[in-house]
């Protein structure tokens, strides 16, 4: 008589905690990958965004700088016209803010709230603190370098849907809002700010005192020292329900102050 032994197959229970590691495995892995992939977003926003911030330190520093190295020829010339520089930071300091609490510190809930344009008192939005930004692409343009926020330019100003940036061009009735407007005709107009802008804050730490020079009574005229620029970003990341922001601070020396004292002294 021939004996067969036969092979004893996996119970049910055996395969259910199989089943049962396998899927947690399976869940870790892909927390893991989803983890990664988000990560990975988060940083290519932080960088595009932190990107769209120097371009606009930059052009900052580039206005400030061209107005004063043409400035002694200008002077010399009595030609005030001659340097289109001096009318862009005329533009950009006169409607600087003073400085205080509510626009220095930057703590924002939500972004939506910076965007509400009906009420310019409110100092918590763009239009209450006179942001604005600069047209990157047309620096020397007396008339679209400086785009200030106000109800003549709201529509240029507003949240963005991926990350803080500026599209250029201009838009079709049938583009989409997310499409990038950088080239045909127009390509260097300013279409939108997205989720960034600029506020100018006077200084406020000292009263600064500037000579008239011309006066023969020796009158004098007050002007800040320096103007401090906020740039600031808001924005949702992946998935985010908080916003994420991003905001840097230069300072630049007022070019048109000659001999400067401490009030009192």
């Amino acid at each position: 008589m021939i004996m067969v032994k036969t092979k004893k197959g996996d119970t049910l229970i055996e395969v259910t905690i199989a089943i049962g590691i396998f899927s947690m495995i399976a869940i870790g892995v892909a927390a893991v990958m989803s983890s990664g992939t988000s990560g990975s977003q988060t940083a290519l926003e932080t960088t595009l965004t932190r990107a769209e911030i120097d371009a606009q330190a930059e052009a900052l520093r580039f206005i400030h700088s061209s107005y004063i190295s043409s400035k002694s020829q200008e002077d010399a010339e009595s030609n005030g016209n001659a340097n289109p520089y001096r009318t862009i930071w005329q533009k950009i300091t006169s409607n600087a803010v003073g400085a205080d609490s509510s626009i220095t510190q930057f703590t924002p809930s939500t972004c939506d709230d910076l965007y509400k344009t009906n009420d310019p008192s409110d100092k918590s939005t763009l239009i209450g603190q006179k942001a604005f930004i600069l047209n990157v692409k047309k620096l020397s343009s007396t008339s679209d370098a400086y785009v200030p926020m106000n109800n003549n330019n709201k529509s240029k100003f507003a949240i963005t849907t991926t990350y803080p940036r500026l599209l250029f061009g201009s838009a079709s009735n049938n583009s989409s809002n997310d499409e990038l407007y950088n080239s045909g005709e127009g390509k260097n107009n300013l279409y939108r700010a997205e989720g960034i802008y600029v506020v100018a804050v006077k200084d406020a730490g000292t009263t600064q005192i500037v000579d008239n020079k011309t006066s023969n009574t020796g009158s004098l005229n007050e002007k800040p020292a320096f103007y401090d620029f906020y740039i600031r970003t808001c924005w949702y990341g992946t998935d985010a329900d908080r916003p994420s922001t991003i905001s840097t601070l230069i300072r630049l020396y007022n070019p048109d102050v000659t001999a400067t004292r401490e009030s009192g002294n």
